[in-house]
């Protein structure tokens, strides 16, 4: 996580594009189709950085109970490829968040950038609720 900013609701996120190696190593570039970020990580990015928002932001810790899940998928538009190679920064903004009976509702939009380029962009929505687990996750599911 590069930034962390709770006043604006905002996490920014780093992805090291040279360490897809399991996502990416099979693609072989072919004329104008150059190696690229995934577009299965550019779409699991977003969940993972609603999970740091919620949890550096609106402080609601997984070990306290707080489970998620992704509800709705607004829009979401793949711009340029993000190639291999140059990081790819990725911001997370809250731009509404709910309570609702117990249950936190956020609306995300998510901004993917390398170099000069948007990669990604999306409004999603997740729900946070509070179960009955604490603590660390069992070791075996």
């Amino acid at each position: 996580v590069e930034v962390i900013d709770p006043e604006a609701n905002r996490i920014v996120g780093v992805l090291d594009t040279t360490r897809l190696q399991w996502w990416a190593g099979s693609q072989r570039p072919w004329g104008e189709h150059p190696a690229h970020v995934p577009a299965a990580v550019q779409i699991q990015m977003p969940a993972t950085l609603a999970q740091l928002h919620v949890i550096y932001v609106l402080g609601k810790r997984t070990t306290e109970g707080w489970i998620g899940w992704g509800t709705h998928v607004k829009m979401a538009r793949f711009g340029s490829p993000a190639l291999i190679g140059p990081p790819v920064i990725a911001e997370c903004v809250a731009t509404r968040v709910r309570n609702i009976n117990g249950t936190l509702f956020c609306t995300y939009e998510f901004t993917f950038r390398q170099e000069d380029r948007v990669t990604y962009q999306s409004e999603q929505t997740a729900a946070w609720r509070r179960g009955d687990h604490r603590g660390p996750c069992p070791d075996e599911v």
